[in-house]
């Protein structure tokens, strides 16, 4: 296979080297000498978000059937007991705006990780057999999530704020999605997806470029045992147009209602896109909140008054839009309480500046979680892979660390007031509780 382009990043910090095949695949390599291990993460350009309710969860049930067997490797476990063979692991996420296999590995078995992600995404069979049995894995997959209260409260809060949008559903559909989706609409979402031009390969550790390139080229030397050709009557992909999303109203609160021993929140709002450039702030005031002991809302719920045992800010980011809030988890009796806590944390960074010594501390540990992060070989792919996917470019350590030594206290107000303002909440519940409770007189006030 030809190579269209090459590209390699001067800075000392992530020294990538970029590639883009012939066919349209980009390849993007760190080389870590210091490394014994070899990381690889290929993206694919489709998640949740591009589904329309009708083929809501296909991505991620596809992400589960191309383990069921391949060309080279039909039988089901065959692939991971490769990779499981010589110490290593593989595994594959499903997100709202993409797909992704990894798998990490000594660094003498490089060629066989980069055989199997090849495998999983260039030549799975598909067959209609194999999505038969994975369907119930699937479902039950939604229920272990669905009777996670710390992970449903958040996809009670998606749903909250974004409504009938992708974005607030469930990425792994629901249980009647999974149920009547098809072998053909599964085979139309491979083809129309894992192209190419569609994927990004990033590859990080013990391994050079050239070897990297010698070794997906075999990825398309062969199409013995591809899948067989669709149905007469293919049915339709189910892919919908990115639509920007239209958020529930401030104030608003969605109950579910369980009888459980501990209670669990999201108070969030509509945060930024991942290219704002006002994103670098939002971190930062997201860390002077609740990420780490040493942030305001752990110190004041749990240290100082013992209101929650577990309690921290989160964001997510999107091509157009985001989240930001923050979770807890808490005892049922100490509703009023924690909410009245956490909006009165939001107001404080609303009304008062932080502190430039906040500023500083929130800084050096945003800095210094990212840079211990970058010392493993997967951190590393996985940065090089998701900035080139979902970035306009990939961004240097340096670089991130410039944007937030640019941040002032100023900034950090003016955000606050935009982003995290009580007046913006959204507030959704888990646990032993009914609508009509004082906490809507909390967020009206």
């Amino acid at each position: 296979m030809t190579v269209r382009s090459v590209a390699r990043r001067p800075s000392g910090e992530l020294p990538y080297v970029r590639t883009v095949l012939d066919n349209g695949l980009r390849v993007v390599t760190q080389e870590m000498s210091h490394a014994r291990s070899v990381s690889a993460a290929l993206f694919v350009g489709v998640g949740s978000r591009h589904e329309d309710e009708s083929a809501a969860g296909l991505s991620h049930l596809l992400e589960h059937l191309v383990f069921k067997g391949t060309a080279s490797f039909p039988d089901p476990g065959s692939l991971s007991e490769l990779i499981e063979g010589c110490g290593g692991s593989v595994n594959a996420s499903t997100d709202r705006e993409l797909t992704a296999y990894t798998a990490r590995v000594p660094a003498s078995a490089a060629a066989t990780a980069l055989n199997v992600i090849g495998e999983l995404a260039t030549r799975p069979l598909l067959r209609g057999s194999d999505l038969a049995a994975e369907k119930p894995v699937i479902v039950d997959e939604i229920r272990m999530y669905v009777d996670s209260p710390t992970d449903h409260v958040f996809t009670i809060f998606d749903e909250l704020l974004f409504g009938r949008h992708p974005l607030g559903r469930e990425i792994a559909g629901t249980p009647r999605s999974v149920r009547r989706a098809t072998r053909d609409a599964a085979m139309v979402h491979w083809r129309r997806w894992y192209r190419p031009g569609a994927m990004v390969l990033a590859v990080a550790g013990a391994i050079d470029h050239a070897t990297v390139l010698r070794l997906v080229e075999r990825w398309w030397q062969t199409d013995a045992g591809a899948p067989v050709p669709l149905a007469a009557r293919a049915e339709p992909s189910g892919i919908a147009p990115l639509v920007a999303p239209q958020f529930g109203d401030a104030g608003s609160i969605s109950v579910a209602h369980r009888r459980l021993a501990q209670g669990n929140l999201c108070v969030g709002m509509p945060g930024l896109s991942r290219t704002d450039p006002d994103r670098w702030t939002l971190d930062l005031l997201g860390a002077v909140l609740g990420d780490g002991m040493s942030s305001r809302l752990f110190l004041e719920l749990r240290e100082r008054r013992s209101l929650a045992y577990d309690v921290s800010t989160f964001a997510a980011s999107y091509s157009d839009c985001g989240t930001v809030g923050v979770h807890a988890g808490f005892d049922p009796e100490r509703l009023e309480d924690v909410v009245g806590a956490i909006l009165h944390q939001l107001d404080r960074v609303v009304q008062e500046p932080v502190t430039a010594a906040e500023l500083e501390r929130a800084r050096a540990y945003t800095r210094g979680r990212l840079e211990l992060r970058m010392e493993e070989t997967g951190a590393v792919a996985s940065w090089l892979g998701s900035g080139e996917i979902l970035l306009p470019r990939i961004l240097t350590v340096a670089e991130v660390v410039e944007h937030l030594e640019a941040v002032t206290t100023d900034d950090m107000l003016r955000v606050a007031r935009r982003y995290v303002a009580p007046n913006l909440v959204r507030l959704a519940l888990l646990g032993p509780f009914r609508r009509g409770t004082r906490v809507e007189r909390l967020l009206a006030a």
